[in-house]
């Protein structure tokens, strides 16, 4: 895998959380909390520290370190 490739995944774990926070705002708003906006919390977060930990692994390769 290249350095383009993390960074592609990075910043579609990013964008996808984003996405995710903002169905639960939009949802939380017209109907209060549910189920749905539940599982968008929960997708957002999975994302999120998904997006995060590609991350750290991409700066530890960039570093030269090996990852865990």
């Amino acid at each position: 895998m290249n350095n383009k490739n993390f960074i592609m995944q990075i910043v579609f774990n990013y964008l996808m959380a984003v996405l995710f926070v903002w169905f639960t705002i939009n949802s939380v708003s017209s109907d209060g909390w549910g189920i749905f906006p539940i599982l968008f919390v929960i997708f957002a977060t999975n994302d999120f520290i998904r997006g995060s930990k590609i991350l750290e692994i991409y700066l530890k390769i960039k570093k030269g370190g090996k990852p865990k």
